[in-house]
């Protein structure tokens, strides 16, 4: 099995944290690392945990995925005030009761990440954007768990950079690792338990590797690469071959 060459960071009050650097594309070019970092909820860091932030990744921005109700509920502050946070918001699309997905809710993954590419399109080609801003970097992002929203956002990052299918699943796949932490403080959490999140089923918490290369394959014969979805959402040639020159040793 392929597996992830991205570098865990040790932030306290993270679970889900690792930069992409160290990730090789499909020609031998490696991402360079302190560059792009995916993560879970920043709601959770410890005062040494914004300490760690610091010191280990110095971020100039943070792009937050969650949706509006979920940051008014469950926002934070970071320690650093010069960090510029922008919140690019994209709506879960898995039903997490069998109510809603009777009324046309996804009831599985694959379909809910198609959805984030085609009904949250423009908030992910938005962070793709920041991230070919040198002026932007570092980079962090995350959502709620950093795997589904963040995930969706780290797929197209990398196959944009010419990373193959099975390494980008194998990233993904990383958080399986992860998720126990951050189950028990979705399971925990008022904003969670009030949206219903907190009593989802266990689906909703994998991430199987062969999930995520079941997307990348209905994406690719959808719209032939991310790099086309990309193009075809309003990203620019010049942004790409900046997020790769930014990016790619």
């Amino acid at each position: 099995m392929t597996t992830s060459a991205a570098t865990v960071i040790e932030v306290d009050g993270l679970a889900n944290a690792r930069d992409l650097g160290g990730i090789t594309t499909a020609d031998g070019r490696v991402v360079k690392s302190g560059v792009v970092v995916r993560c879970d909820n920043l709601r959770s860091l410890t005062t040494q945990g914004h300490i760690d932030l610091v010191t280990l990744v110095s971020p100039r921005t943070v792009i937050d995925l969650r949706t509006e109700p979920e940051v008014a509920h469950d926002g934070y502050v970071l320690a650093d005030e010069s960090i510029t946070v922008l919140n690019f918001a994209m709506l879960p699309l898995s039903g997490i009761s069998q109510e809603q997905i009777d009324a046309g809710a996804c009831d599985n993954l694959i379909d809910d990440y198609m959805g984030q590419i085609e009904v949250n399109g423009d908030s992910v080609m938005m962070a793709l954007r920041e991230i070919a801003s040198a002026d932007r970097h570092p980079v962090v992002y995350h959502c709620t768990a950093g795997k589904d929203r963040t995930g969706i956002v780290t797929a197209m990052l990398l196959a944009i950079l010419g990373v193959d299918h099975e390494t980008i699943a194998a990233d993904y796949h990383v958080t399986t690792a992860n998720m126990v932490p951050i189950i028990e403080r979705i399971r925990s959490a008022q904003v969670y338990k009030d949206n219903g999140l907190a009593a989802a089923p266990a689906w909703i918490f994998a991430s199987d590797p062969e999930t995520m290369l079941a997307f990348l394959d209905r994406m690719t014969a959808k719209y032939s690469s991310a790099e086309a979805w990309a193009l075809q959402r309003g990203l620019t040639a010049e942004e790409i071959d900046s997020i790769r020159a930014l990016l790619l040793d």
